[in-house]
């Protein structure tokens, strides 16, 4: 793989996707496709618990998806006569796969967001499961109606669902993007930092790997269709899923750790969780 397109590491349970280089600021089919290829790599492997995706350039998580890739298309989409009527069939593309693996992958997905992260990229990170941002003098956001265009990867569908509907047309009309903090306030990301974003992550990442692999799934599951499924529905599902894992082992073990400890005072019960985690 391309060095200047991407980069991984994985240790301890934790994937690591460092996007571009300084040689690579934007998104186009190749990082795309080797994106894609990442996510669908870890999302597979057992011994990975959590993927963390990062920017590989100084100042950048990633810019945006590459004009330069859109102007091409967009020429040879003219040349070619083709027309999109409202009812087409969407068939994806651009960043689709990789977004769709973000979503629908049983792991959780941090957005170490170090740098700037626009159009595509912020989309990209909307698809994350988490968002930590490092403070800085940089943006994070939509710009499209700046260049005559509607996000194209998702933003329009997620962002309402992650700040909701006047907020999220509010931002997207405007096309001005925000500073980290800025975003924080607004919910376009978890946390700002002070510190390094991917530090933040890691120590959330370490977390989260502790616990048992199926219930971080199955919360991510419950929540993620939370919005899309009738609340009875919903419901049944979670009860379910809460006593298929009542009566597992690693479920046992942590709950007989938890009571054995037989706690009386509210602050111990973070000393107790800390011993009683990785107790499987």
């Amino acid at each position: 793989m391309n060095a200047d397109v991407l980069t991984t590491r994985a240790a301890d349970g934790i994937a690591v996707i460092a996007l571009g280089s300084a040689k690579r600021i934007y998104f186009d089919a190749e990082m795309g496709d080797a994106l894609t290829e990442a996510l669908d790599g870890f999302a597979g492997d057992p011994g990975v618990r959590v993927v963390v995706v990062t920017g590989g350039a100084p100042g950048y998580f990633i810019r945006h998806y590459s004009i330069a890739a859109l102007i091409r298309l967009a020429e040879s989409l003219r040349a070619s006569g083709r027309e999109w009527p409202e009812n087409a069939t969407y068939n994806g593309g651009f960043l689709d796969k990789a977004i769709a693996l973000c979503e629908s992958m049983p792991k959780p997905v941090i957005a170490a967001i170090s740098g700037t992260a626009l159009a595509g990229g912020f989309e990209f990170a909307l698809s994350c499961d988490l968002r930590i941002a490092e403070d800085g003098d940089y943006l994070i956001g939509s710009l499209e109606p700046r260049l005559g265009l509607v996000p194209g990867a998702g933003g329009t569908q997620r962002l309402p669902r992650t700040i909701g509907t006047p907020a999220a047309l509010m931002h997207i009309l405007m096309g001005d993007p925000l500073t980290p903090r800025e975003a924080e306030r607004k919910g376009l990301v978890h946390e700002t930092v002070s510190g390094k974003a991917l530090d933040r992550a890691m120590q959330i990442a370490q977390r989260l790997s502790s616990y048992t692999p199926e219930s971080v799934a199955y919360i991510k599951r419950l929540v993620r269709n939370a919005t899309e499924t009738p609340l009875a529905q919903g419901l049944a599902l979670e009860r379910n899923l809460f006593l298929k894992l009542c009566v597992s082992e690693s479920a046992l073990a942590r709950m007989r750790s938890y009571e054995e400890a037989n706690i009386t005072s509210p602050s111990r019960s973070v000393e107790v969780e800390a011993r009683s985690v990785n107790h499987e």
